[in-house]
């Protein structure tokens, strides 16, 4: 399991490239850098809120992992 700390940077840093994305796109349809901006806001604030907690839920769910190799040699 990862640490908060790892999972709020990789978060950040995610949606950094989304958000950038999201500008240029957002310019394109409205053509205004004001409305572009709230888009930007609202939508980075939201998003990154959603991908922290999932990416928390997952980690408490066993499912698909594989166990570390102390785990394998003590318990098979």
């Amino acid at each position: 399991m990862e640490s908060k700390k790892r999972t709020m940077i990789k978060a950040l840093s995610y949606r950094g490239l989304v958000t950038a994305i999201l500008a240029l796109i957002s310019w394109t349809f409205t053509a205004s850098v004001d409305q572009a901006a709230v888009i930007i806001v609202v939508y980075a604030v939201l998003a990154t809120a959603g991908y922290y907690w999932h990416d928390r839920i997952w980690n408490r769910i066993a499912w698909g992992r594989k166990k570390g190799i102390m785990k394998q040699i003590l318990f098979n």
